[in-house]
């Protein structure tokens, strides 16, 4: 919701410049037979008509206030998203609003995934970005691997950095969790699928040898 009020405010404050230039200083009352000042007037409310949709697309799923906020949009399985996903979270923006964001509040609140309408159809989520992460190397406990150590899954490699991301923190949280233990249990099994792997292995080793093998492999 802070990163929203922060977007609304930088739209207002362009909006507030558009119409101050136009109306104050070229002095344009009235665009009757003036269509080069229309024209002019609707691409330059184009920013904010299309502000999520453009920056998301531009600025890898974040906006100047999800920037400042340190939060961005992803898929759920932790890959970047692609155009029609933000097309589809912007145009579906306006009925998570109604009423006065009631169903986008209520659905991010109740959702399995804490998603809003638009990320529902667009298959993505809101995540947090944590800056210790590296941008190609995952460096935490689940990473460590001794020297003569060998890729077991070097299929690993295919994964991207926001999956391997997203099951770094997964893993981070308590084991003793059912919310964690059954989130564990989904991602080892859409992993398995993506990589066209078949191992009977715990789905918590499963994973944490996933980022080793993506570390070793990134090297």
């Amino acid at each position: 919701m802070t990163a929203i009020i922060l977007d609304y405010l930088f739209m207002g404050i362009y909006l507030t410049a558009l119409f101050f230039i136009f109306f104050k200083i070229l002095n344009i009352n009235n665009f009757d037979g003036n269509t080069a000042a229309i024209l002019i007037f609707g691409l330059l409310l184009l920013p904010v008509l299309c502000y999520h949709v453009v920056y998301e697309t531009l600025m890898n799923g974040q906006t100047p206030g999800k920037f400042i906020l340190k939060i961005r949009v992803t898929n759920i399985d932790g890959s970047a998203p692609n155009f029609l996903s933000y097309f589809l979270r912007w145009i579906l923006l306006p009925i998570d609003w109604l009423p006065n964001g009631g169903i986008g509040a209520f659905l991010i609140i109740f959702s399995k995934n804490h998603q809003r309408l638009g990320d529902m159809a667009a298959g993505t989520t809101v995540i947090k970005i944590n800056p210790s992460y590296s941008k190609y190397k995952i460096d935490n406990i689940f990473s460590e691997y001794s020297a003569d150590y060998n890729p077991v899954f070097p299929q690993a490699e295919n994964l991207s950095e926001g999956q391997i991301r997203l099951i770094s923190e997964l893993l981070e949280n308590p084991s003793g969790d059912n919310s964690v233990k059954y989130s564990i249990e989904q991602l080892a099994l859409k992993i398995k699928q993506k990589l066209d792997i078949k191992v009977n292995m715990n789905d918590r080793d499963f994973l944490s040898t996933i980022v080793k093998d993506y570390n070793y492999c990134s090297l």
